[in-house]
């Protein structure tokens, strides 16, 4: 199972990668993930010092990215991040009622 989604191109990663992300600390590396995406995995990107942001094409449509960042953006944990809940109201007619 994919817990997490890259906020430029959507692509699923698992969320216990977070963890082995060389010289970050877990939390570092959650926030460097929301603002890099894919590029905070890819070692020669750290090794080379370089903080660029990915560029790859979406793999998911826009309203799903926008429901991806807006997760990000609910919590700095990444366990919290209801990605669910996000892609449902930027990509269906979300009725906040229809939840409580």
């Amino acid at each position: 199972m994919f817990d997490l989604y890259c906020p430029h191109c959507g692509e699923p990663w698992e969320h216990d990668m977070l963890h082995d992300v060389t010289d970050m600390k877990y939390m570092e590396a959650a926030e460097a993930f929301k603002v890099q995406g894919c590029t905070v995995f890819q070692i020669l990107q750290r090794i080379q010092r370089k903080k660029s942001n990915c560029k790859a094409k979406p793999v998911v449509s826009a309203d799903e990215l926008a429901g991806i960042n807006a997760a990000h953006n609910e919590s700095d944990y990444p366990d919290e991040w209801d990605y669910d809940m996000a892609r449902a109201i930027f990509t269906t007619k979300f009725n906040i009622n229809d939840i409580f």
